[in-house]
């Protein structure tokens, strides 16, 4: 017998771990997914070509498509081995901490983004440090004002929407509406990604799952289980799914902390303002309710 996991989610969100886990295990071979299927994989192509893309996101982008299209033809093939399974693992987290997080994981390549936006307020002379705390304190305010300019707030904000929005917030130019567009992309990803990447590709929505219990949910289609993990109840929930699936205990391997990136302090300190706590309590959307995070 061998099992194969497909770890599909958005962000990193404690991917690395659980595929760091699994590979560990006998019989068991692991693949992480950031992007899955068709329309996902030509909007990734779509974003390699633009001149524009900075070279960090070039080159992570770049680096995941050939491992996410072997992923997707694995799930997919029409006839698998005797004895080989197919499972698909997603975590889901809640929506403004993980947005902090992917800022941890990924700083490096939106300081570029974050010195556009200051472009008018003596960039020049700052240390890399205050970019990202100035720029950082400035995107929240963006976002802040982005919610409320649209009736219907994060659920309304749709790609046409979000277009209109330099006639709403000032920029300094069209490059940083450009570049603040991608940021807001990103904070909308954990609030948008189940309804427009994971039910169209799997065919169920969050309320077909059952919950199993320790923060697992569940559900069973013909080519495997799919299962959704809270990552607040991460390693219980890990600990249910070795169960269900027969295999032998094993704890999470730790890897790829955030407290350990560049200029985590810094973010962490913009995200326990006054400012950053009323945006979280901003954020409500369709998801928030569905999983509970209000």
């Amino acid at each position: 017998m061998s099992l194969n996991v497909i770890v599909y989610q958005y962000g990193k969100v404690a991917s690395t771990s659980l595929v760091t886990t699994l590979n560990k295990m006998r019989g068991v071979s692991a693949h992480q997914c950031h992007f899955f299927g068709e329309e996902a994989f030509r909007a990734t192509v779509t974003r390699l070509c633009n001149p524009d893309t900075n070279d960090y996101f070039f080159k992570h982008s770049l680096g995941q498509l050939a491992e996410n299209l072997k992923a997707y033809r694995l799930y997919h093939r029409k006839h698998a081995a005797e004895g080989e399974r197919c499972i698909v693992l997603t975590v889901a987290r809640e929506p403004f901490d993980w947005f902090r997080s992917s800022l941890v994981q990924e700083i490096e390549g939106h300081i570029p983004a974050l010195t556009l936006s200051l472009r008018d307020r003596g960039v020049e002379s700052m240390s890399q440090e205050q970019i990202v705390s100035e720029g950082l304190t400035l995107l929240i305010e963006r976002i802040s004002q982005a919610i409320e300019a649209v009736e219907g707030g994060i659920d309304a904000l749709v790609p046409a929407k979000r277009r209109e929005l330099d006639q709403m917030l000032p920029f300094t130019d069209t490059e940083d509406f450009e570049a603040f567009l991608f940021i807001l992309s990103r904070f909308l990803q954990p609030h948008w990604w189940f309804r427009t990447q994971f039910t169209p590709e799997f065919g169920i929505a969050i309320s077909d799952m059952v919950d199993v219990g320790a923060g697992l949910l569940r559900s069973p289609t013909p080519t495997g289980d799919i299962y959704l993990a809270r990552y607040e109840q991460l390693e219980p929930a890990f600990a249910r799914l070795l169960d269900l699936e027969d295999l032998a205990p094993r704890p999470l391997a730790r890897v790829n902390e955030g407290h350990k990136k560049p200029y985590a302090a810094d973010i962490a300190a913009v995200f326990g303002t006054e400012r950053a706590k009323a945006l979280k309590a901003q954020s409500r959307s369709e998801i928030t309710r569905t999983l509970g995070y209000e």
